[in-house]
C-alpha cells in the first residue's frame, strides 16, 4: 500500500485505540477489589517478554528478516545499487547526522537508543511493581492513564518536527515504553481485570507501529529533499 495512504489510517486507528480504550475504563462497572497478584504477574510477565523483544529489534532491527530469504533478498537487490553505507541505522549522509549519536563507542540510531532505555527502565519499574505489591488508587490510576495517552501524541508530532538534538530525541523515543507501562498498569488497576491490562498492551503495538510509521514517511521526506543522489529512503523496503 502507499506509504502516504498508509500513514493516515496509522494514525486513525491510534486514535480510534486511545478513544476505544478511553470508553472500556469508562464503561466498565466500578470494581470494588483490585488486581491480585497473580494477575499482575500475568500482565508483568507478558509485557516484559514483549520489551525483550523490543529490546532485541533496537539493536537488529531486521533480525526476523533472516527468516524469510524472499524478503531478505528483494532488500539485497533494492540496495545493490547504492553506494551509501549505514551507520546507526541511517545513512552516512549530512542529512541525518543529527539522527544518530555516539555511545559506548558505538554509533546508535537515536531513537532506537531512547527506546532500548525507555524499555529497560519499563523492565525495572514492572518488577518494581510486582514485587512492591502495592495498590494504586482508582483516582491515581486514572490519572495515569490520562498522563499515558497525553505522551502519545507528543511523541508523534516529536517524530515529525525533530529537534536539531540528536540528544533530545533520545530522551523523548525513552518515554514512549513508559508511557506504555503507566497505560498498562493504569488499566488494569481501574478495570480490576487482567485481561483489559492484556488488551491496552496489545493497543501499544499499535501505538508504537505507528511511530515506526511516522519516522518512515519523515526519512523518506528527507531523502526526497536532499540534493544527494542515494535516495536511500525513497524506495520502499
Amino acid at each position: 500500500m502507499n506509504q502516504t495512504r498508509t500513514l493516515p489510517i496509522y494514525l486513525a486507528l491510534s486514535f480510534i485505540a486511545a478513544v476505544l480504550l478511553t470508553l472500556l475504563v469508562v464503561m466498565v462497572p466500578p470494581q470494588t477489589f483490585s488486581l491480585s497478584f497473580l494477575d499482575k504477574v500475568w500482565i508483568a510477565t507478558v509485557f516484559i517478554l514483549c520489551c525483550i523483544v523490543g529490546i532485541s529489534f533496537t539493536i537488529h532491527p531486521n533480525w526476523i528478516r533472516r527468516f524469510f530469504p524472499k524478503i531478505k533478498n528483494e532488500e539485497k537487490n533494492t540496495r545493490s545499487s547504492k553506494e551509501r553505507s549505514f551507520r546507526g541505522h541511517h545513512p552516512d549522509c549530512f542529512t541525518y547526522q543529527n539522527h544518530t549519536i555516539q555511545w559506548n563507542r558505538k554509533v546508535w540510531c537515536a531513537g532506537c537508543l531512547g527506546l532500548l532505555m525507555g524499555l529497560c527502565v519499563s523492565i525495572v519499574l514492572m518488577l518494581l511493581y510486582i514485587l512492591a505489591d502495592f495498590q494504586l488508587t482508582k483516582m491515581t490510576s486514572v490519572l495515569l492513564l490520562v498522563l499515558g495517552l497525553s505522551i502519545v501524541p507528543v511523541l508523534y508530532i516529536e517524530i515529525l518536527y525533530r529537534s536539531r538534538h540528536a540528544i533530545v530525541h533520545v530522551f523523548i523515543n525513552s518515554l514512549m515504553p513508559v508511557c506504555f507501562f503507566i497505560i498498562t498498569i493504569a488499566v488494569g488497576e481501574i478495570t480490576g481485570e487482567f485481561i483489559y491490562g492484556l488488551f491496552s498492551i496489545l493497543l501499544c503495538f499499535l501505538w508504537l507501529d505507528t511511530r515506526i510509521q511516522l519516522s518512515k514517511s519523515h526519512h523518506r521526506s528527507l531523502c526526497r529533499n536532499c540534493v544527494e543522489s542515494c535516495k536511500m529512503f525513497t524506495v520502499s523496503i
